[in-house]
């Protein structure tokens, strides 16, 4: 019934969202319609503070063109295809490839990139397709393991397995851990991380990149792969992994460590922000889903321009993605909000902000180290990757299910997509 529940709100949810115009004037875009041109531009709407971003773009923009406005567009990649009516639009790139064959995405030549060699070259790879390029890496996203820097036990952990083998079956049932009990991790929000987390599984176990341009088959899954999420499952436990606040703080777990709780975290880099002065106590790194060496993959928002975009507006396209990838704005999205607080630790494309930032907050010397790696991979799926993620998500939902209430180590927990892990409780 629950499975029914959530299918049916989901169901309705979409159906509401294509009849949803494109965000209708607010007292925040009023002035922009009076311009004599005024672009429309959809942000990634999974940001720390939305209207912080959308004040500093607008900032820099009205310096460079204060008589062309920017009207600013609700548009969600992970619900839709662009809206027809939008000109610059930022992106999750594991919809890339989808987008350029629907043809939605205008190339970009390669001579309208400003500051290019400031951009991370793996991220830039990672938005080409067929040798062309499609958009401008913006925002980078990875899964980190947290651990602390006391806990020696688990200071060379970089696989699953080794963590399995520290940590093992957690014994508390509650939602909140005991201190130094488990892992924490959010297996509980609704689309994509189940299926996402299976790719990303899937290449650390067969130890090789793929951006998926072929999809691998729903119907016959990788029993090692399902092995380690049944792992993580025990380590976390189902009441903790399954948990989601009622105030929406997707950083509780972040802040349950830091208090802490639980004795390794697996999460964003974002996470630090939540954990306060308790980020220098703790050690991050990328680590694999498999056995062996870990693929490391960054999902990546990236800016994208409307393919059939009108000529009036296509050079002022060209500035303002570059704008939206700049080294000003970037770094302003990752500082402070008020004195005294921490930095966002957001992960940018530009080595820059992280030169910028390092030396107040030097974790970001870390940071730098890690997305500069030459071994780094845009996480890409193939054309009709909506179609895959809708039917792996069910899929999987049903291995995870039969895990749960079996307990058998070749079935699976219940992973969902970029915004956390989800679970429902076996019938």
């Amino acid at each position: 019934m629950k499975k029914i529940l959530t299918v049916t709100i989901l169901l309705v949810l979409l159906l509401a969202a294509c009849t949803i115009p494109l965000q209708s004037p607010s007292r925040e875009n009023a002035k922009e319609l009076d311009s004599e041109l005024t672009l429309e531009v959809a942000l990634y709407p999974y940001l720390p503070d939305p209207a912080a971003f959308r004040q500093a773009v607008r900032d820099a923009w009205t310096r460079v063109h204060p008589g062309v406005g920017l009207h600013f567009a609700d548009w969600d990649c992970y619900v839709s295809d662009p809206d027809q009516a939008l000109d610059v639009f930022v992106f999750d790139a594991i919809y890339l490839s989808s987008f350029v064959e629907e043809g939605y995405l205008l190339p970009i030549p390669e001579e309208k990139i400003q500051n290019r060699e400031d951009l991370l070259p793996f991220a830039m790879e990672g938005c080409r397709s067929d040798g062309k390029l499609y958009a401008l890496p913006q925002m980078l996203c990875t899964d980190f393991l947290y651990t602390r820097k006391d806990d020696s036990d688990l200071s060379g952990a970089s696989d699953l397995l080794t963590l399995y083998d520290v940590l093992g079956d957690r014994k508390s049932r509650s939602v909140i851990p005991e201190e130094n009990e488990g892992l924490l991790i959010n297996l509980s929000d609704v689309l994509l991380t189940k299926s996402m987390m299976y790719l990303d599984a899937l290449m650390d176990e067969q130890q090789v990149y793929t951006d998926y341009s072929r999809l691998p088959s729903v119907s016959e899954l990788s029993a090692p792969v399902l092995e380690r999420f049944v792992d993580i499952w025990k380590m976390g436990g189902n009441e903790q992994v399954s948990y989601w606040p009622e105030d929406n703080d997707a950083f509780v777990r972040a802040r349950w460590f830091a208090e802490g709780k639980g004795r390794a975290y697996i999460g964003y880099s974002e996470a630090m922000n939540a954990m306060g002065e308790y980020a220098d106590d703790v050690i991050l790194r990328r680590f694999s889903y498999g056995t062996g060496h870990d693929i490391p993959l960054f999902y990546t928002d990236v800016v994208g321009i409307r393919s059939d975009i009108s000529v009036e507006k296509k050079e002022l396209a060209f500035e303002l993605a570059n704008l939206l990838v700049s080294e000003e704005v970037l770094t302003k999205m990752s500082l402070p909000w008020e004195d005294g607080d921490s930095p966002q630790y957001l992960l940018t494309s530009r080595r820059s902000v992280y030169d910028a930032l390092c030396g107040d907050y030097p974790i970001y010397g870390l940071l730098k180290e890690i997305v500069d790696s030459p071994d780094n991979h845009v996480f890409r799926i193939g054309a009709h990757g909506r179609e895959f993620i809708t039917e792996m998500e069910a899929v999987l939902g049903d291995q995870i299910a039969k895990a749960v209430s079996s307990d058998e180590p070749t079935e699976v927990h219940r992973v969902g997509g970029r915004q956390g892990i989800c679970t429902e409780e076996g019938n």
